[in-house]
């Protein structure tokens, strides 16, 4: 009878980790999101693994001198069944200074529970599947 308790007990726990990292997945992708939006690229960089972080932060200050990001919405947050990893997409609505077109871009981002925290490990774009000739998907 112990051992069930036991038992119970540590499936208990196990369940509340699992839903514990499911709401701190959300709070850092909301948070890393918020950051990139505004431009807070050394407290987005806490959320990328800490031997890219130098990299992750010159890489985006060289990118803010040649872009305004408008918009960074999450799209989708889908971690896999073992809670250890995660796929987002968010969406970058950017122009180029001095130019009025605006940009959207769709990005696949992996996050992966490591340090015993969220972190952002890869990012690219999402190839689109628009049409190519004018009467293409119609």
């Amino acid at each position: 009878m112990r051992r069930l308790g036991l038992a119970a007990l540590l499936a208990l726990a196990l369940a509340c980790s699992g839903a514990s990292r499911a709401s701190t997945l959300k709070t850092d992708v909301t948070d890393f999101a918020r950051y990139m939006r505004w431009g807070m690229i050394e407290k987005a960089a806490e959320l990328v693994p800490s031997g890219r972080r130098v990299t992750f932060i010159a890489q985006k200050r060289s990118a803010q001198g040649n872009m305004v990001i408008h918009e960074y919405d999450i799209r989708a947050v889908e971690p896999d069944a073992t809670g250890e990893r995660a796929r987002v997409l968010v969406e970058a609505t950017w122009s180029r200074p001095n130019d009025p077109v605006m940009r959207t871009e769709l990005m696949e981002q992996t996050w992966e529970w490591l340090d015993r925290h969220w972190q952002m490990v890869e990012q690219k774009p999402v190839e689109s599947a628009a049409p190519t000739a004018p009467d293409q998907g119609l």
